[in-house]
């Protein structure tokens, strides 16, 4: 299974995976990653040269990053594997429109939504670099009037010698911030820490001085064609100082193959919202979550089967005696694959056994229902192995008194047919063990074919 390890100061440790993403969000990157890492926590694992990011905030938990390298199927997998075994559910974040049809396919019964306000803002890079054009007349103006009234104004890249001067900034800056927004107020305690580790983290940063005072900055980092910008801010007395150091913030760095500027999200601030828009981006990209589910949803209680002369219905706890025989019947389960001792807690008895049951349909884990002839319970067939591929497992089991009837074959025509009815899954599966050549006989007549087989096992899988 998976071993994630929590990614603290040494962001540079996937620093050489982030070009290899196939998602190119904000979020896939140093600086992001650097700056938020306390209130979006990731965790980090490699398997086959493939980097394998969760991601946990105060909004939720445990959420996976599309795999970044070589063998993306394996990472996928060993994700899969890793949450089946926790208990959690599978969720991915930060995924593209590309990516979710993809993994909307693997998982077919999953639920794809977003936020508008985590969208990422994407801008062709020549145009911001020149601006030329009627859109773009006000920011023209803007940097025009910046230019007359400040005529003696410096734009330089930020150097480690600039770090008091910048500190100086911050704390004019702050003094007149309204921080109504949390991700606000974050974000300033944030970026005095950045500036400083950011010749460590080999990001890019530049400043703008007049009269020796530095009036704005600028940071942010390259990821293969996309400029990401992770900091701007400048003060408000220095009219039209934002779209100066924007412009020339891409100027200075959107070159040698950069035809993208990432200028993030505005987080559900309507007044940076109005101010990203204005710059006219060529797609404001959203960030998608997917929640794999498997098709156990599908199954709608209560479920009720008819046949000539069988019903398939709801255990019930007027049912329990009869359920509590199947279970402790050992000769008829010797090849039910589950022995009930392994997870008994005090006596064995029909309370036991109805509540072990509603438990595993509370879990999403195993349906069960009754085969019952006349209205008495003679047998089990039950829907398992539910994942998130849209498969599903189904098992039977006769009393033996009722057993060389036709009932297995009759129960489980039926179940089937309403599987395959309502529920419609990618496969169905089942499987017996070596020695079950009755079940093994049952399985085949009732269509499914013979897909593997180990020491212990015959598989087996109806499309």
């Amino acid at each position: 299974m998976l071993q994630f390890t929590q990614l603290k100061e040494n962001v540079n440790i996937i620093k050489e995976y982030m070009p290899l993403s196939k998602v190119e969000f904000c979020d896939i990157s140093i600086g992001t990653k650097y700056m938020w890492r306390d209130e979006f926590r990731i965790d980090y694992a490699f398997i086959d040269d493939t980097l394998i990011l969760k991601e946990s905030s105060s909004g939720y938990q445990n959420a996976f990053y599309y795999p970044i390298g070589k063998n993306i199927e394996k990472a996928l997998a060993e994700i899969e594997n890793y949450c089946e075994k926790k208990g959690i559910p599978l969720l991915f974040c930060c995924i593209d429109n590309d990516r979710a049809v993809e993994l909307s396919k693997r998982y077919p019964f999953s639920i794809v939504y977003n936020d508008r306000d985590f969208s990422d803002y994407i801008y062709d890079a020549e145009e911001f670099k020149s601006f030329s054009g009627k859109k773009y007349g006000g920011q023209r103006n803007h940097i025009n009037k910046f230019k007359r009234q400040f005529p003696n104004f410096e734009f330089s890249v930020i150097k480690k010698e600039d770090l008091e001067d910048i500190d100086k900034f911050l704390s004019e800056y702050e003094r007149n911030i309204d921080y109504s927004l949390w991700t606000q107020k974050q974000e300033e305690e944030k970026v005095r820490d950045y500036i400083e580790k950011s010749f460590n983290l080999n990001q890019l940063g530049a400043l703008i001085r007049v009269d020796g005072k530095v009036v704005a900055i600028s940071l942010g980092e390259v990821v293969n064609s996309t400029l990401i910008v992770h900091v701007e801010k400048g003060l408000k007395n220095y009219s039209g100082v934002y779209p100066t150091m924007a412009n020339l913030f891409a100027k200075e760095f959107a070159k040698d193959g950069v035809k993208y500027i990432n200028r993030e999200e505005d987080c559900g601030d309507m007044g940076l919202r109005i101010s990203k828009l204005q710059y006219h981006p060529i797609e404001v990209k959203q960030k998608n979550f997917i929640k794999a589910k498997s098709c156990f949803y599908k199954i709608k209680a209560p479920v009720f089967i008819k046949t000539e002369r069988l019903s398939i219905e709801e255990i019930l706890t007027s049912d329990g005696e009869d359920y509590c025989k199947l279970y402790l019947d050992d000769n008829l389960n010797k090849y039910w694959g589950y022995d009930y001792r392994e997870d008994l807690k005090g006596e064995p008895n029909s309370e036991y056994f109805i509540s072990f049951m509603q438990g595993l349909k509370e879990r999403e884990a195993e349906y069960s229902l009754a085969v019952k002839k006349d209205g008495v319970m003679i047998g089990e067939v039950v829907m398992h192995g539910f994942d998130y591929l849209g498969n599903l497992e189904i098992g039977f089991r006769i009393e033996r008194k009722n057993q060389k009837k036709g009932y297995a074959f009759e129960s489980v025509s039926a179940l089937i047919e309403y599987i395959e009815k309502n529920i419609k899954p990618k496969k169905i599966k089942a499987k017996c063990y070596l020695e079950n050549l009755a079940s093994k006989k049952l399985i085949e007549k009732l269509g499914f074919s013979m897909v593997n087989k180990d020491k212990t096992y015959y598989y087996f899988e109806k499309s």
